[in-house]
Order: C-alpha cells, then sequence, then structure tokens
C-alpha cells in the first residue's frame, strides 16, 4: 500500500508492476532475513525452512533478482500493449446496492459450504465468487476514498465482515484472514490518491489490524483448515491438517522471514546440481491445464507445488487420500532455472513479465472509479503482484482463466444492455 501511495504522490497512476516492486522488497528482505539466520545459526530443524539447502543460498538469491529483473524489463517493453478490454462502467445507486447484496449472498454461500456440499458448483465458479467479494471491497472503499461516501465505506466494512466468517470457518492460509482488511485499506488509499495521508489519523485503524493480526499469528499456523478453533483450543490441541509435524516454532512471529522464497530456490538449486536441468517435465503438466475438464472428465489435478514438495524430499503420499500432504513453491524464476536454466530464466520473466502488462492495461483500472469489471480484474492482479505473482508458474494457468471467464462475463454483459437498449426503441 505504501508503494501505491508512492507513486500517487509522484505523479504517476497506480499499475500493477508498482505493486510487483512492492512484493519483490518485501520477499527479498525475508530471504535476506532468513539467509542471515541460517549463516549465524545454521538450519534450525524446528524452522518451517528446516529444509533449505544451505550451500545454495547465494546461487537461490541470484535466480530470484534475475527472473525479478527480467519481468521489470518484459514489462516496461509492452507497457503499452493490451488485451482486449474488460472495463464496464456501473454507477447506478441501485446497481451498486445490487453488488452489495450479491457480494453478501455470495459469502454467505461459501460458508454454507462448512455445512452442506457444494461439490456440485465446480472449483472454478467457486473461485470467481470470492475473488468477485473480495474485489466488491476493493470497488467500495475506493469509492469512500474519493467521495468521502459513508454508505461506500459501510458496504466495504459489511463485506469485510462476511469475508472475516467465511475465512474463520474456511480459510486454509492465515493471509485468507486480513486479506479483507488489507483489500479495504488498500482500497481506500488508492481513493484518497496522496501519499500524505498514510500519516495522518487514517492510518490508525490499519496499524490496529496489523497489530492484532501479528498478535495471533503464531496461534494461525497450527491449523489452517478452521481458524475457528485457534480462538477456542490451546495451540497444542490443535491437530496440524497441512504442513509436516510441528517444525515452524522457531519462525512462529517471523512475519518477514514467512514471506520469503529464498529456501524454496536454495532446493531447486539443488536438484539442478543433482539431477540437471528438467527440460520441461516440470511444466509439461500445465499444458493440460488448457484442456477443459468437460472435455476430459478426469483430467487429474494440477499440482506442481506437490510434484515439487515430493521432489526435494519434504512430503510423502497420504494413505488416505492418495494425494501429497505438503505443498512447497517454487517461485516463477525458481521454476524456468529448474526446466530450462539462465536462458530460461531470462527469456521466461521476460514474456511473463510482457503479458503482465497486457492483462493488467486490460483492467482500464485508472479510469473510472465506477469500472466495476476493471476494479475486478486489475484489483485481482495487484493483490497477487504485491504477494511477489505466484508461487510457480500455475498462476499463468490462472491468471488467463480467470481473464476469460470475465471477458465472457462482460460480452454476457454488453450483449444484454445493448438488448434492453433497443427494445424499447424498437417497441416505440
Amino acid at each position: 500500500m505504501t508503494t501505491i501511495a508512492v507513486s500517487a504522490a509522484a505523479g504517476r497512476k497506480i499499475n500493477v508492476i508498482s505493486a510487483f516492486a512492492a512484493g519483490v522488497v518485501i520477499i527479498t528482505l525475508g530471504n535476506a532475513s532468513f539467509a542471515s539466520k541460517v549463516v549465524k545459526h545454521g538450519v534450525d530443524s524446528s524452522s518451517m525452512y528446516y529444509y533449505v539447502s544451505a550451500p545454495h543460498l547465494n546461487e537461490a538469491a541470484l535466480v530470484w533478482s534475475v527472473g525479478c529483473s527480467f519481468i521489470f524489463i518484459g514489462y516496461e517493453m509492452f507497457a503499452k500493449r493490451s488485451f482486449p478490454s474488460l472495463s464496464i462502467i456501473v454507477d447506478s445507486p441501485r446497481a451498486l446496492r445490487n453488488i452489495f447484496w450479491v457480494s453478501i449472498g455470495l459469502c454467505m454461500l461459501r460458508l454454507s459450504g462448512t455445512f452442506i456440499d457444494l461439490n456440485f458448483i465446480s472449483g472454478g465458479v467457486q473461485k470467481l465468487f470470492a475473488l468477485s467479494s473480495i474485489m466488491s471491497v476493493l470497488l467500495f472503499a475506493r469509492l469512500w476514498g474519493k467521495q468521502g461516501t459513508l454508505l461506500y465505506r459501510n458496504y466495504a466494512m459489511g463485506i469485510c465482515a462476511a469475508l472475516a466468517t467465511v475465512a474463520l470457518f474456511q480459510g486454509f492460509l492465515r493471509i485468507d484472514l486480513a486479506t479483507p482488511f488489507i483489500v479495504f485499506f488498500g482500497g481506500y488509499f488508492i481513493g484518497l490518491g496522496s501519499i500524505r495521508y498514510l500519516f495522518s489519523y487514517r492510518v490508525i485503524p490499519m496499524a490496529v489490524v496489523v497489530i492484532a493480526f501479528s498478535t495471533v499469528f503464531g496461534n494461525l499456523g497450527a491449523n489452517r483448515s478452521h481458524f475457528i478453533d485457534t480462538f477456542t483450543n490451546p495451540v497444542e490441541e490443535v491437530a496440524p491438517s497441512y504442513t509436516i509435524s510441528s517444525t515452524q516454532n522457531s519462525d512462529r512471529n517471523s512475519l518477514l522471514i514467512r514471506g520469503g522464497n529464498i529456501a524454496q530456490i536454495s532446493n531447486v538449486c539443488k536438484l539442478v546440481e543433482r539431477n540437471g536441468h528438467y527440460n520441461g517435465e516440470a511444466s509439461a503438466p500445465l499444458i493440460f491445464a488448457f484442456i477443459p475438464r468437460v472435455l476430459w472428465p478426469e483430467k487429474p489435478t494440477i499440482e506442481i507445488g506437490a510434484w515439487f514438495a515430493l521432489e526435494i524430499g519434504v512430503a510423502a503420499i497420504s494413505a488416505q487420500t492418495g494425494r501429497a500432504n505438503n505443498s512447497i513453491n517454487m517461485s516463477i524464476p525458481g521454476q524456468f532455472f529448474l526446466d530450462f536454466g539462465w536462458i530460461g530464466v531470462a527469456l521466461g520473466c521476460l514474456f511473463f513479465g510482457a503479458v503482465l502488462a497486457m492483462f493488467w492495461n486490460a483492467a482500464e483500472f485508472n479510469g473510472s472509479p465506477y469500472n466495476v469489471m476493471g476494479v475486478l480484474w486489475g484489483g485481482y492482479l495487484l493483490f497477487y503482484a504485491i504477494l511477489g505473482i505466484g508461487a510457480d508458474l500455475q498462476i499463468f494457468i490462472t491468471f488467463c482463466s480467470t481473464y476469460l471467464t470475465i471477458f465472457i462475463v462482460k460480452k454476457i454483459y454488453t450483449s444484454l444492455y445493448a438488448h434492453s437498449q433497443r427494445r424499447p426503441a424498437m417497441e416505440g
């Protein structure tokens, strides 16, 4: 959010590469903090990154730095190119009120999944429901910041409360609980459009949320399936549902270290040293992602993170589910390096940066604050950018599918709107 405000203060419009720059800084600081800890004290078996390959830390840092640099270069090369626009302007008070109630309804539908089976709704559609709700917070918070209308603030806060309730019962990652409020404050400061507001009383509520989240951050690490257990049971009584054993104590209160990825990339370098480059084997499953499940109902789930965890020996196949019980990200530069070496990092990240620029421009985010679809898509990209874009190249498939889904929704909307506009004229 600081990067967002800095860009505005400098007379520049917010863009996804600014958010990515902020994410890179945060991740790099986390990497440096963790690497210095390993150098000083060695590998800590109680750390969540106990699997780090210390001899490969320098090479891992270089892979990350070079990859991010080429993403920046690719973005700048295509900064004026765009995929077809997703912009849809909705400025009717009644329509905005309907968006609020639809967002609340989608939250309640997701919450009902705690008690009833929602498998009849495809995972992609459920993900779009979640995305629509969280980006509605951004829409209304931005409108509140820009216009000062308390009704929009109340809309945003209401959806935040609903999303936090869903996260308490269904959240898989700790960030799920904080995300609605991060988006809320981010949207508000985007609407204000100046860095000076970060040095006023307006930042106090944001600071309170950050402090509160940091206070329970360690307990939230004990269970990643049902956050409600964090507040109703002692940490010792909550069985870990995802991570391998309880090897997270030394990192429990370190948000910065947990944001790093150098431990994962060090294992990429270790694999390359041991097996050589994989020549596309690590990324091959992504090809199947382009085949619709309608045409291939038995298509296996693509889990690159789980494959990587198995490959480096920090996961096992569960006898109950038949799936890996852990997932480790290798980052986008790391995956390109694993498959194709330094040439892969340069060309792959260059391509990814170019695509990111065209995706961002399609949002027309800096146009009208009533650009509902632009806020939905642009906010989605901003959020992932500030987190470092993605755990691995699987995010590229996610970006493509989400963009196409929103594009289809836009086409349907514009077609229906055009039809409704023509109908009175025809009747007349």
